[in-house]
């Protein structure tokens, strides 16, 4: 549970400092950046019991198939919440990929 309150934590950080520095995300506040971690949590967990990824191959396949359902998501995301917004899918990519290169950094610390 604490692992998952961390991950939670560090997402909704890269969510706030890619909206505070990149033009084309925006989020309200870091209070609204833990709702859309949240709900992007929410929302992968719903896909990833419907989609499992290992029957893609495996590899650069699969990783190129998660960050694109990633971005998917996001783009979801940006649709469900108001205080939320993501200017076109090149953004939702770029934020999916920051996320992924982040969360394959810490992975392995937390």
């Amino acid at each position: 549970m604490l692992g998952f309150i961390i991950n939670l934590l560090i997402t909704a950080l890269v969510v706030f400092l890619c909206a505070k520095y990149l033009p084309g995300i925006s989020v309200k506040s870091y209070g609204w950046a833990i709702v859309v971690a949240l709900v992007l949590a929410l929302l992968n967990a719903l896909v990833s019991w419907l989609l499992p990824l290992e029957g893609f191959g495996g590899g650069i396949v699969a990783f190129a198939i998660g960050l694109l359902l990633d971005a998917c998501l996001i783009w979801l995301a940006d649709k469900f919440l108001d205080s939320f917004s993501v200017d076109g899918y090149k953004w939702c990519l770029i934020l999916a990929a920051i996320l992924a290169l982040v969360s394959s950094v810490l992975g392995g610390v937390i």
